[in-house]
């Protein structure tokens, strides 16, 4: 459990950083969702409401994260993996939402397997790779590899593009930092790249996808279908100018005129209304995060804990470089939220494990002598 000497070694620059962008999360979201409430003041408190709950939830996750010995998770990391493929499984079963299976619902609760999936299989591929004596030789890496394939494969059918790319990009980085040789890697990044191909020009990846992921490069050909999302979030981005609209003053934010903007567009309702300067305030608090993460991994104590800490640094950083190209136009819109700002349970309990198991690595950076 965590003793007053490990709290002495908790790392406050990130969970300074982290609770930041927490608050910032939750007045955006407020934002975004106080009108067309339908309530006599005209407001609507439902979203902020479940949002708090979601915070305070995923503080008591923070903790529990960093109270145990990291290190348990060598023989924790395979009941972590199959509950994970039940969750997969039994969310392809739930009635599709907007075409695509990704939510199991539970009365008022809204579970995304997909989110947490990220964070079990990194563990899974962290402890494996760190029981490995040799991981540098190419039988070894396609063993890790094959722990992926279950669980990217469900993740698809659900469909969902974005999270299996999120899953092997942090895959690579955890390998790489194990001690993986590049042209083994290189050699696993060709062969993907042609499987991808393959699935594109042989009709296994239909029209109609191709088209929502191209319609960023030129949204403006089909404003009101596949290029509306990324037109308006632009729209908010730009009428932020430098220094915003005013908190509850964007006309696009307020307006309701970009989709799912409390969820995966939170950004838009921050560069409209907190302008330049609010966005870049926004990017220096993750950077902030992204730094503390790379902190850990190098002054982690053990391969188990290096890797740990390897993965969820890839996965954040992918999570904020994606949403943010999303939001920009320089990306597809993905259903990715942004980790701390968008609403979300799945996403927020994710994360706060994330980053308590990176403040767990930290404080356990050095033997403790009693």
């Amino acid at each position: 459990m965590l003793s007053s000497r490990h709290f002495q070694r908790v790392d406050f620059v990130l969970l300074g950083a982290a609770l930041a962008l927490l608050v910032i999360g939750c007045v955006m979201i407020f934002s975004c969702t106080r009108t067309g409430g339908g309530t006599p003041s005209g407001v609507q408190w439902n979203w902020i409401r479940a949002q708090l709950v979601w915070v305070g939830l995923g503080l008591v996750v923070l903790f529990v994260a960093m109270s145990f010995d990291y290190m348990r998770l060598g023989s924790l990391h395979l009941p972590f993996y199959g509950v994970m493929l039940v969750l997969l499984v039994v969310v392809l079963l739930m009635p599709a939402v907007r075409g695509t299976h990704r939510w199991i619902v539970l009365g008022p609760l809204r579970l995304q397997p997909a989110e947490l999936a990220q964070l079990a299989l990194l563990i899974t591929v962290a402890c494996v790779a760190s029981a490995r004596e040799q991981t540098h030789d190419f039988l070894s890496l396609g063993k890790t590899f094959l722990w992926l394939v279950p669980a990217m494969g469900l993740i698809l059918r659900q469909p969902d593009l974005g999270t299996p790319i999120v899953i092997l990009v942090t895959w690579f980085g955890i390998m790489l930092v194990a001690g993986a040789r590049w042209s083994h890697l290189a050699g696993f990044a060709a062969a993907l790249l042609l499987l991808f191909s393959a699935a594109w020009f042989s009709g296994a990846i239909k029209d109609y996808q191709k088209d929502r992921l191209l319609a960023f490069l030129h949204p403006e050909k089909d404003p009101m279908g596949d290029g509306y999302q990324t037109l308006q979030s632009l729209r908010a981005v730009g009428n932020g100018g430098f220094f915003g609209r005013g908190l509850l003053r964007g006309s696009q934010t307020q307006g309701n005129f970009v989709p799912d903007q409390h969820t995966d567009f939170i950004f838009t309702a921050v560069a409209e209304e907190l302008g330049f300067l609010g966005a870049l305030a926004v990017l220096a608090l993750f950077g902030v995060v992204l730094w503390r993460c790379t902190v850990a991994i190098v002054e982690a104590k053990d391969a188990l804990g290096r890797l740990i800490a390897t993965g969820v640094t890839m996965v954040l950083g992918l999570h904020v470089i994606a949403n943010i190209a999303m939001t920009v136009g320089l990306a597809p819109v993905k259903g990715m939220p942004l980790p701390l700002l968008s609403y979300g349970g799945s996403s927020m309990l994710a994360t706060m494990l994330a980053i308590g198991l990176v403040e767990n690595v930290y404080m356990r950076r050095h033997k403790i002598a009693f």
